[in-house]
C-alpha cells in the first residue's frame, strides 16, 4: 500500500476523534440527537483546524441509520454506501477551481434530485470565498430555500470576503486554533500508535511550530520522522525544520539587549552566510524574546515553555539580566516585521535596519536611566564604559562641586520627567545644559542654541514647570542661553608652554 501522510492517515472519522473544537462538535451532536438539522452551515477558521473533516463526519452522521454518540456507526448499509468515494449523496466541491456562475447554476439544477442512499444530500463547498459575485448571487435563493433533503456546508478561511446575504442564510461556526498542549498530546498518541520514538520536548516544539493547525503540525511531524528515521529528538527537530541554532539566537538577543550594534551586525551576517532565511530569523528572534517575556512574567514558565533543562537555564540566565520593557520592545519589533518583508525585495536590509534602530533605542535608554539614577543620588556626570556580553554596564561618576540642594532638585526634576514619559526633554537636558538654583527658581543654562530654542517653547516650559512643582509648589523653571567658550587653539597652548616668541 502507498505511504499515507500522517495528516491523511490519522484524519478523524468520528466527532470523538476531533481535537480542540468541542464547542462545535457538541452543538452538532445535539442537533443530530434532537433531529434539528439546519439547511445551511458555515464553517470558518484558519487552515488545518478541522473544517472539512467535521463537515464529512457530520454529513455521514445525519444520514446514518444508527448513529452512536452523534457520529455515524460505520456499520449500517447507508454508512457503507456513503464510504464509497463515488457516492452521489455527499458531494465535495472546490470553489477555488469551480467558482464561476455556470458551475453554481449546474449545482442548482442537481439539487432537484433526491438522495440515493441516505436521508440527506449534502453539498460541502470548500473555500467558498473564492466564488465570483455572480456565482454568489446564483447560489442565494437555493441556499435560503433548498429542498428539505438538501444540506449545504460552506467552509472558508476568509469569512470577511463573504457577502452579508450569504452569512445571514447560514448557521455559523467559528473554528479556533488548537492549543499547544492538545497538539502535543495528539502527537504523542499518534507516535505511540505508529511505534515512533520521541522526546517530550521534541513533540512540544513540533506543536509550537504548527501554530494551532493540526494539519501543519502533522506535516512538520512527518518531515521530522523522515529526517530522524523514527527517532524524534529536540535537536533533530531543529535541524529538520532549518531553525536557527538556539545558542546563536541567545547571542543575538543578548547583543540587542546590550545595545551592541557592531557585534550584532556581525552576528546577523554570520547567520546569513550559513544560508538561513532572514524571515525565519526574525520569527525565531520574536519567539526567543517571547520566551524571555514568559520567564520574566510567569512563575510557572517551566510548564509553559517545556524546554530541555540545559536550554531553559540559559534562557533564565539572560532573562534575569534583562529589563522587561526592553524585552517587550524587541518582541514587538520582530513580531511586526513579517508584513514589511512582504513589501521589500531585500528583507535582510529591513532586518538589519530594524535591529540597529532597536539597539540604538535600548542603548540610549540604558544611558539615560543611568544618568537619571546618578542624579537622583546627587551626582552630575556619568561615563558608561564598554561592556562585553552578559556583563552589567559599569558607571564612573564625576562629581563636581555643586550645592547639594541644586543637585537634588535637578535630579528630582529628571525623575518627574521620566514618570511623565518626557524622554525628549530629558535628553535635551544633557551635557550642554548647566543649572543653578536662585531662591526658588531653577535656572537651566543651555550652551546649545538649537536645544535652547526647543526648551523655551511654550509647551515644553509648561511641562518643565509642572514637573518641578511636583517637588514644591513654590519652585519654577527658567531657561537661559549662554554661548559656549571656545577652547584654546594649538598656537595658544604652545605659546603658554614655550613662550610668546616661539615661531610656527
Amino acid at each position: 500500500m502507498a505511504y499515507l501522510a500522517l495528516y491523511r492517515k490519522h484524519r478523524p472519522s468520528t466527532f470523538d476523534g476531533v481535537i480542540g473544537q468541542d464547542h462545535i462538535t457538541t452543538s452538532l451532536k445535539n442537533q443530530i440527537k434532537n433531529n434539528a438539522i439546519s439547511h445551511a452551515y458555515l464553517f470558518c477558521g484558519t487552515r488545518g483546524t478541522g473544517k472539512t473533516s467535521i463537515a464529512k463526519i457530520f454529513a455521514k452522521a445525519i444520514n446514518c441509520d444508527n448513529p452512536k454518540n452523534g457520529s455515524a456507526c460505520g456499520e449500517c448499509e447507508t454508512c457503507k454506501a456513503l464510504s464509497d468515494p463515488s457516492n452521489l449523496d455527499i458531494l465535495e466541491i472546490d470553489a477555488a477551481s469551480n467558482n464561476r456562475v455556470d458551475e453554481i447554476r449546474e449545482l442548482r439544477e442537481k439539487v432537484k434530485y433526491p438522495p440515493v442512499n441516505g436521508k440527506y444530500k449534502v453539498y460541502i463547498i470548500d473555500e467558498v470565498h473564492m466564488l465570483t459575485d455572480s456565482a454568489f448571487n446564483a447560489l442565494l435563493k437555493t441556499l435560503e430555500e433548498p429542498p428539505k433533503y438538501v444540506v449545504f456546508i460552506l467552509a472558508t478561511t476568509e469569512v470577511q470576503k463573504l457577502p452579508a446575504t450569504i452569512l445571514s442564510r447560514c448557521l455559523r461556526f467559528d473554528f479556533k486554533l488548537v492549543s499547544t498542549l492538545e497538539l502535543t498530546n495528539h502527537l504523542k498518541n499518534i507516535f505511540n500508535e505508529d511505534g515512533i520514538k520521541f522526546e517530550e520536548e521534541a513533540l512540544s516544539l513540533i506543536a509550537k511550530l504548527g501554530e494551532g493547525s493540526v494539519r501543519d503540525t502533522l506535516s512538520i511531524a512527518d518531515m521530522c520522522v523522515a529526517f530522524t528515521n523514527k527517532n524524534v529528538t529536540y535537536d533533530s527537530v531543529l535541524k529538520a525544520v532549518g531553525a536557527i541554532d538556539k545558542t546563536t539566537l541567545g547571542e543575538i538577543a543578548n547583543l540587542i539587549l546590550l545595545g551592541d550594534k557592531t557585534m550584532l551586525l556581525s552576528k546577523i551576517n554570520d547567520v546569513c552566510l550559513l544560508g538561513k532565511n532572514v524571515s525565519q530569523l526574525s520569527k525565531d528572534l520574536a519567539g526567543y524574546f517571547r520566551d524571555l517575556a514568559v520567564i520574566k512574567t510567569c512563575d510557572n514558565y517551566k510548564d509553559i515553555l517545556k524546554y530541555p533543562e540545559s536550554y531553559l537555564n540559559t534562557l533564565v540566565e539572560l532573562a534575569n539580566k534583562s529589563n522587561i520593557e526592553n524585552v517587550l520592545k524587541a518582541l514587538k519589533t520582530y513580531a511586526s516585521l513579517d508584513n514589511e518583508f512582504r513589501l521589500t525585495n531585500n528583507p535582510r536590509i529591513v532586518l538589519e535596519v530594524s535591529s540597529l534602530g532597536l539597539c540604538e533605542e535600548i542603548k540610549n535608554e540604558l544611558t539615560l536611566t543611568q544618568r537619571v539614577e546618578a542624579l537622583e543620588n546627587g551626582e552630575r556626570k556619568i561615563v558608561t564604559k564598554n561592556v562585553t556580553a552578559l556583563e552589567t554596564p559599569q558607571v564612573v561618576i564625576d562629581n563636581p562641586k555643586l550645592q547639594p540642594e541644586e543637585k537634588t532638585i535637578f535630579g528630582k526634576l529628571l525623575v518627574n520627567l521620566r514618570k511623565m514619559n518626557e524622554v525628549m526633554l530629558i535628553s535635551l537636558l544633557g551635557e550642554n545644559t548647566d543649572y543653578k538654583l536662585k531662591q526658588n527658581v531653577l535656572n537651566l543654562i543651555s550652551c546649545n542654541e538649537t536645544e535652547y530654542n526647543t526648551l523655551i517653547k511654550q509647551q515644553n516650559l509648561k511641562t518643565l514647570n509642572l514637573a518641578i512643582k511636583e517637588i514644591d509648589e513654590q519652585f519654577s523653571v527658567n531657561i537661559e542661553y549662554k554661548e559656549k567658550q571656545l577652547e584654546k587653539s594649538v598656537e595658544e597652548v604652545l605659546k603658554e608652554k614655550f613662550g610668546k616668541d616661539i615661531k610656527f
